[in-house]
Order: structure tokens, then C-alpha cells, then sequence
């Protein structure tokens, strides 16, 4: 086949894929109760217990994420420091992206819970968290040496107490547009605010 029509040939094939991928993400994501992987945007497993409607609630509380079984990095290792720090502001990261994301709610923080009214209740805990490699994400880019945390997670409706949602996510960032990739420390924080954003996005599903 000649260069020039292998090359159209390439280029068509790419924007077909587009095409196919952006149909798949604007398919309407489910809000029945059951299970679902890849659901929504971009949300890796859901269980949805019981269908909510976030307009009947005017609050969210992001309890602190259960850390204590995190695989951590031996103390001895460089990255120690930086994936503990990560790790003891991982609420706080959360809880800023929620509150830029979710507009017309309160968002905040308690180590305490809550039994008021028309109040969502997300805690859970995190799975994992690595800072990537910032050698890898200065050379490499397009994703190498990428920072990332998984979680799982439940919403909550604090006045029944009822879990209305279990949800396990994981999130990555590669330091794209920070100098030399951006240190460990930034990188994970960037990829916990990727995770509330996931969490605020996967909310506003059920209007």
C-alpha cells in the first residue's frame, strides 16, 4: 500500500476510534441498584444499593480515610516521607476537590458522624498509594513513572445510616505540566484531587 493511503488509512482508523470511545462514555450510566465495572465516568466498580438523588441533600461529610492498612514503603527508602505525608493530608486533598466540584453543597470534614438530615456521608479507605517515579515522568512522559492511589469507598445517608453506594476506584497522574515532572509529594496529592473529582463526577450521575 502506498505511504500516503497507509497514513489515511491510520488516520481514519484513529477517528473512528474516537468516535466509538466518545459514544461509549456519553452512554447514560445506570442508577439501579446492582453492580457495574468500567460505569459511568470512569468509574472502575460501583455497587449502587439503593438509588439516591443528590438534589434531596444539602450536605457532605468526608470522614478521615482509614490509612493504617496502606502498604507504605520501607523507612529506610526515600520515598517514605513523602508517601506518609501524602497519606496524612489524603482526607484533606479529598475533601478540597470535592468542595471545587460539587457547587451548591457543603462540604467538609469530621472525625465524627453525623445522623442530621438531607447529609451524605463518604468515607472509606486507601487501598494504595505510590508515588511513581519522577525520573521516569521527567524522560519518559505520556504517562511513565505516574503517581497513583486506589480506594474503596461508601456514600452514606447519615440520617438512616444506610450505605447507598460501595464504589473501589483507582487514580493516576503523570506530573504533565509540572517542572521536571513535579516531586512525589505534588504528584500523589494531584492524583488524590483526581480521586475526589471521580468521587464529586460519579455524585452528580444521580441528579
Amino acid at each position: 500500500m502506498p505511504k500516503q493511503y497507509r497514513a489515511l488509512a491510520v488516520a481514519i482508523l484513529a477517528v473512528t476510534v474516537a468516535v466509538a470511545s466518545g459514544y461509549a462514555r456519553g452512554k447514560e450510566a445506570p442508577t439501579a441498584p446492582g453492580t457495574y465495572k468500567q460505569w459511568g465516568p470512569d468509574i472502575d466498580t460501583i455497587t449502587i444499593v439503593k438509588t439516591l438523588k443528590l438534589s434531596d441533600y444539602d450536605n457532605v461529610i468526608v470522614m478521615p480515610f482509614d490509612t493504617s492498612k496502606t502498604p507504605m514503603p520501607d523507612k529506610s527508602e526515600k520515598s517514605y516521607e513523602s508517601v506518609k505525608s501524602a497519606l496524612d493530608s489524603y482526607t484533606e486533598s479529598l475533601v478540597e476537590a470535592l468542595r471545587d466540584e460539587l457547587k451548591g453543597k457543603s462540604v467538609k470534614q469530621s472525625s465524627s458522624s453525623s445522623k442530621s438530615a438531607r447529609t451524605l456521608i463518604i468515607r472509606g479507605s486507601v487501598d494504595d498509594i505510590s508515588p511513581g517515579s519522577r525520573a521516569k515522568r521527567y524522560v519518559g512522559g505520556f504517562g511513565a513513572g505516574a503517581a497513583g492511589n486506589k480506594t474503596s469507598g461508601q456514600i452514606v445517608d447519615a440520617k438512616s445510616g444506610a450505605v447507598l453506594i460501595r464504589f473501589t476506584q483507582e487514580r493516576r497522574s503523570a506530573g504533565t505540566w509540572k517542572f521536571a515532572g513535579g516531586n512525589d509529594k505534588q504528584v500523589m496529592r494531584d492524583s488524590i484531587h483526581a480521586m475526589g473529582q471521580d468521587i464529586a463526577h460519579m455524585l452528580e450521575v444521580f441528579k
